[in-house]
């Protein structure tokens, strides 16, 4: 997978130069690039069945129609003994709706159970789930899910004067290649609407 992210820059600030200002320019196209990464290996979770496939390990779901407080815990019950290090991944209004109903009911409970919550938002939120629809996923990113990088970690840039020259603008673009993938059974659960 290539992915490729860029942004454009005037002609005057480019020639600025200065060293704070490039380094602006290479964490934020790292950082769309992370993004779209990030994007795409949740695509790929959410792509698995249910049980194990030759192309796909299983990724067990369950279906809740209402946020509750044991509803991180009822999903961490259907993960690996070896999913060692789960995190809970969401959209950030279903957080909220997590906490809203901590509140409600009182609880001083943590309804992540402690794990961290890693918000996406290419995650559907609850309130916007349609039946059938995932809303969070709970799994073990360390071990279950594999990112390889041939041409190493590093970003390559390239700078087009260019293709928008006449509107006085450079375009910076980042590329990394990178393979991303499920690779163990039962280290990921869907939560569906």
């Amino acid at each position: 997978l290539s992915v490729k992210k860029w942004i454009s820059i005037s002609d005057e600030t480019y020639d600025l130069r200065g060293e704070a200002f490039l380094d602006y320019v290479y964490r934020e196209l790292a950082y769309r690039i992370a993004k779209a990464m990030a994007d795409k290996m949740i695509d790929k979770i959410l792509a698995c069945g249910t049980v194990s496939t030759t192309t796909c390990p299983g990724v067990p779901a369950i279906t809740a129609t209402s946020i509750s407080i044991g509803l991180v815990a009822q999903a961490m019950g259907y993960l690996s003994d070896q999913a060692r290090r789960p995190v809970v991944m969401m959209h950030q209004l279903t957080k909220a709706a997590f906490k809203a109903a901590q509140y409600a009911a009182n609880f001083p409970i943590d309804p992540f159970e402690g794990l961290d919550v890693v918000v996406n938002n290419h995650i559907a939120a609850f309130s916007a789930a349609t039946t059938g629809t995932a809303f969070m996923i709970v799994g073990d990113l360390e071990n279950g899910a594999l990112a390889n990088f041939p041409n190493g970690e590093g970003i390559n840039f390239k700078f087009d004067d260019l293709s928008q020259k006449k509107k006085d603008l450079i375009e910076v673009m980042g590329r990394e290649y990178v393979a991303l993938d499920v690779i163990a059974p039962n280290h990921f659960v869907t939560v569906k609407k």
